[in-house]
């Protein structure tokens, strides 16, 4: 009917936007990928996560919990986190790894995003510590 290939593939959806990553946040993923037990953390070209790659021949796929929350959780349960927020000095979380600096994030209403960066800061701290 149409004599143009654009209209070849209508049934298809298109893909999803590329959202590339900034070098220090995939930097904090590569750190605290580690500090999570990773042999190898893969960067995937253009995606806002990575892949983690362990000994056991087991892999982590769309890693990063900087946004992924559930990812979040369980650096800060395996690593044994201690998470606290405050208001003193303006509403932020502290994060403190096992025998590692405390590490805090200041935010105004949405307390999240701070804390999962305060989380995945003190993930990057331990694998610091363990070089």
């Amino acid at each position: 009917m149409y004599d143009d290939e654009r209209y070849d593939d209508l049934d298809e959806l298109p893909a999803p936007p590329r959202r590339e990553m900034l070098a220090s946040d995939r930097e904090l993923l590569h750190l605290a990928g580690r500090a999570l037990g990773a042999v190898r953390v893969e960067d995937v070209e253009g995606e806002n996560w990575v892949n983690l790659h362990f000994a056991n021949g087991s892999t982590l796929f769309h890693w990063n919990p900087l946004v992924h929350r559930d990812d979040t959780l369980e650096l800060s349960v395996r690593l044994e986190l201690d998470i606290m927020h405050g208001v003193v000095g303006g509403k932020h979380v502290e994060v403190l790894p096992p025998n590692g600096p405390l590490m805090q994030e200041f935010y105004e209403d949405d307390g999240m995003p701070g804390t999962c960066r305060a989380i995945t800061r003190g993930a990057a701290e331990i694998s610091k510590a363990r070089q």
